[in-house]
């Protein structure tokens, strides 16, 4: 019983951690989006689709936000090292 308190007592500090840093676990590996055209755009991370907007939105290597169409996109690979 004793350890089952001890777990109750560390969910909530797990999850305000968590909720407090969601990129602190989020893939850095570098990916890179195909394009039906044949261009390649590189991005840190891996693109998250948004569906309400039928885009993906992805950090570009200079760290800035963007965003590109899925119907644009021939597929998505992780760049190995």
């Amino acid at each position: 019983m004793n350890a089952m308190c001890r777990l109750l007592l560390l969910l909530p500090a797990i999850s305000l951690v968590s909720c407090s840093m969601p990129d602190m676990f989020a893939s850095t590996t570098p990916h890179k989006i195909k394009l039906k055209d044949g261009r390649e755009v590189p991005c840190e991370g891996a693109p998250q689709y948004q569906e309400k907007t039928g885009y993906y939105r992805y950090r570009t290597p200079d760290k800035r936000d963007a965003v590109i169409r899925a119907d644009d996109v021939a597929t998505i690979v992780e760049k190995r090292a």
